[in-house]
């Protein structure tokens, strides 16, 4: 019995349904591969009418039930496909099997994983603290920074994106200093109500911890009032809008909304706090906001697969994921004072790409056959100069973080005995001090 095709195999079947049945040169056509929404792929090359009944044919054969149910292979000259070839023009090329395509990937959901990342900053400076897990004192290091921030001047504006477990709104803010509104309003009301001037300042809360820092928490008062209708609102924040008869993306709302706060020039930096995991949502502050973004996790393994997926999806399927690269940074949350080393060459190992450190023959020839293969238990090669690696130390005075009802949190001897390279890195970014 055949191994049955499955999705992490269907792209390399399809090539080799064309490779085996293509009339032409696939070296020279670059196929243009569409896998839609349910996974199912369809392909757009160059070639006649004569050869495309058998072509269709032998792909349909081959990919079962990943091909396209009508017509897997069309060609360039086809009706509606001259759209579809204008918009692979800024796909990304994968090299599969030796042959060059451009995979357009749609989406009903995580569609801002595809685009394109932002990466020129806008005129306020954005951070965004990202997480592949939960309980990694990510929100708890964003409220230090911001009262870093905010004791050497800067005005400061902390957002809550993380819609599904909130913390900043009640980690940096008295229940009577909510804001009626939050996040979720906005995104729920920007495409019925509107968000007009007074619905944003209704988003905004001013924190009584240290003038400077300003709170758009993931819900406000409304929504503790209401909780009933929490969950709803929910369902219907990380949709993609109408307007006009064009769909604006979840990355494209919240940037509408962060541009809507900064214009009023009330803020010289905006901390952004993502989701945890790899959900839809956490793509617009990963890729989508211009911002600086710290990585964070434990030295654990599932950090380290969550952030191998994370990486390889941004090298390798978006146009231009390398050089977002140079936005990034890992932060090592809790780390212990014996693991430097380790953490350090682990993080490493996660940055290396493998093109850059193993070295590969087009095709063996004679000269070949003499090589010495590292044997495969050998760890990979690390970079020549190690990944940024900012660490925070573990500390159990931050288990139960509420500098609201325990401001010794916030003493800043305590504070630089956990947080100093974090601390470090935005007097560097921002220039403080100079």
């Amino acid at each position: 019995m055949k191994d049955p095709i499955r999705f992490d195999t269907s792209l390399p079947r399809l090539v080799a349904s064309l490779k085996a049945a293509y009339p032409g040169d696939l070296a020279t056509t670059e196929p243009i591969v569409i896998r839609d929404f349910e996974g199912r792929l369809g392909v757009i090359l160059d070639i006649n009418g004569a050869d495309l009944e058998g072509l269709n044919s032998a792909v349909a054969e081959r990919l079962g039930p990943y091909a396209r149910s009508e017509d897997p292979v069309r060609g360039r000259d086809a009706a509606g496909v001259a759209r579809i070839v204008a918009e692979a023009q800024t796909a990304v090329i994968l090299n599969i099997d030796g042959v060059n395509l451009r995979l357009l990937d749609r989406r009903i959901v995580g569609a801002d994983w595809m685009a394109r990342p932002v990466l020129e900053p806008g005129a306020v400076p954005r951070v965004a603290f990202v997480s592949i897990k939960g309980g990694v004192g990510r929100s708890t290091a964003l409220s230090i920074a911001a009262t870093h921030l905010a004791q050497a001047g800067l005005r400061v504006l902390t957002v809550d994106l993380d819609l599904e477990a909130p913390g900043l709104g009640a980690t940096l803010l008295k229940r009577e200093e909510l804001p009626t509104y939050g996040v979720v309003d906005w995104l729920v009301e920007n495409g019925f109500s509107g968000t007009d001037g007074a619905f944003r300042a209704d988003c905004i809360g001013r924190s009584s911890l240290l003038d400077g820092i300003s709170v758009v928490p993931a819900f406000g008062s409304q929504t503790l009032a209401h909780p009933a209708d929490a969950l709803a609102k929910i369902a219907r924040a990380s949709l993609e809008d109408m307007r006009d008869g064009t769909s604006l993306s979840l990355r494209e709302q919240l940037q509408e909304m962060l541009s809507s706060f900064e214009a009023t020039g009330d803020y010289d930096i905006v901390l952004i706090d993502g989701r945890a995991g790899l959900h839809e949502t956490t793509a617009a502050p990963v890729l989508g906001l211009g911002a600086k973004v710290l990585l964070f996790g434990i030295n654990e393994p599932q950090t380290f697969q969550g952030y191998a997926f994370l990486l390889a999806h941004i090298r390798e399927r978006i146009q231009g994921g390398t050089n977002w690269e140079e936005n990034a940074w890992f932060v090592q949350a809790k780390a212990e004072s014996w693991d430097a080393e380790i953490a350090q060459e682990r993080f490493n190992a996660l940055w290396t790409k493998e093109e850059e450190t193993l070295e590969k023959p087009e095709k063996l020839g004679p000269d070949d056959l003499e090589l010495v293969w590292a044997d495969d238990d050998e760890p990979a090669p690390l970079p020549k100069d190690p990944v940024p690696l900012l660490r925070i130390l573990h500390d159990e005075r931050y288990r139960s973080f509420n500098p609201v009802e325990n401001r010794v949190q916030l003493d800043e001897r305590l504070v630089q005995s956990t947080f100093s390279d974090l601390l470090e890195w935005f007097d560097n970014q921002l220039e403080l001090g100079k």
